[in-house]
């Protein structure tokens, strides 16, 4: 039998797993195994899609379960569960109530599936990467937050609303940490069909895109009244069909630095390669001296919430 890449969703009853769940049904990227705490909303997802399949022509074998064990062998793990953030709520306030959550899965994904590529989307998400790393030992290659494709894909969004142009002719990587004031949209490395951004809007309406890119997250939760889950799940889609096709796609994800941009042990959004290991490379881009500046902001930032989050690795 040919073996199919196995990809874990953990809290896959919520929003954001579900999400993911869907866009990998769409793309047919193997089997799922769908875990959450509660088996109710995992069998429920799994049914609903499932109930998809006779319109959309798709055959994918789920697994649905409360039993963490479920994920043993699995080529990648995606970690979404956690509280979502509340309006009005910091990512920086999760920190008490989702390190302790993120904390005790990678115990088991070190046990059950050690082999794994381990994506973390639970917020927030850079201090998330690092307890994920701590936790499993795993080398860097293997931890992995998303973040900043959802940041990135806001970002082109805004610009194509600003501009008129289609999103798909929009080159542009949002990087450092995924909080709202820490995020560094990179306004001069963007093109749009190999044309610098700046020569189709203003300064004060790129900076306009930026501050509504920074705020992309927090719009959404104060417009549905929680956090987004269909943008969040189709980046996340789109890291795992890197993985699991070993495509080599270069998008901005969260890992740990050795090194590049000047910087070690901050875990923050960088362009890396994605393939069949995981992040097989990271590489450094030019930065404006502002955006430099932001970025150095964001290490300082991500280091205060690792200085937090180290008290939950106990």
């Amino acid at each position: 039998m040919i073996k199919r890449p196995k990809i874990a969703i953990v809290g896959a009853g919520g929003n954001v797993g579900a999400a993911v769940a869907q866009w990998a049904v769409l793309k047919e990227l193997g089997e799922l195994v769908l875990i959450d705490i509660k088996p109710g909303p995992a069998e429920g997802r799994a049914l609903d899609l499932s109930q998809c399949g006779p319109w959309q022509g798709f055959n994918t074998k789920y697994t649905a379960t409360d039993k963490i064990e479920a994920m043993a062998g699995a080529d990648v793990v995606v970690m979404t569960a956690g509280v979502p953030r509340k309006p009005g709520q910091s990512r920086e306030e999760l920190i008490g109530i989702n390190a302790g959550i993120v904390r005790d899965i990678c115990k088991s994904v070190k046990q059950h599936a050690p082999d794994a590529v381990l994506i973390v989307v639970s917020n927030p998400l850079d201090a998330m990467v690092f307890v994920a790393k701590q936790v499993t030992g795993f080398p860097r290659e293997r931890v992995i937050g998303s973040a900043g494709v959802l940041d990135s894909a806001r970002f082109r969004t805004y610009l194509s609303m600003a501009t008129g142009v289609s999103v798909e002719d929009i080159q542009a990587f949002v990087l450092g940490a995924h909080t709202d004031k820490d995020m560094v949209p990179v306004v001069s490395n963007a093109m749009i069909g190999n044309v610098p951004v700046t020569k189709f809007l203003s300064a004060e309406k790129l900076q306009e895109v930026v501050d509504n890119t920074k705020k992309g997250g927090a719009t959404l939760t104060g417009l549905i009244g929680t956090s987004a889950w269909l943008a969040p799940g189709a980046g996340t889609c789109l890291m795992v069909e890197a993985i699991v096709r070993d495509q080599g796609r270069v998008l901005p994800c969260s890992v740990e630095l050795q090194g590049e941009f000047g910087i070690t042990g901050a875990f923050l959004g960088v362009p890396v390669k994605l393939g069949a290991r995981g992040a097989e490379a990271v590489y450094e881009i030019e930065l404006s001296a502002a955006e430099k500046e932001a970025f150095g902001k964001a290490v300082a930032a991500n280091t205060e919430l690792m200085t937090i989050a180290r008290g939950f690795l106990g």
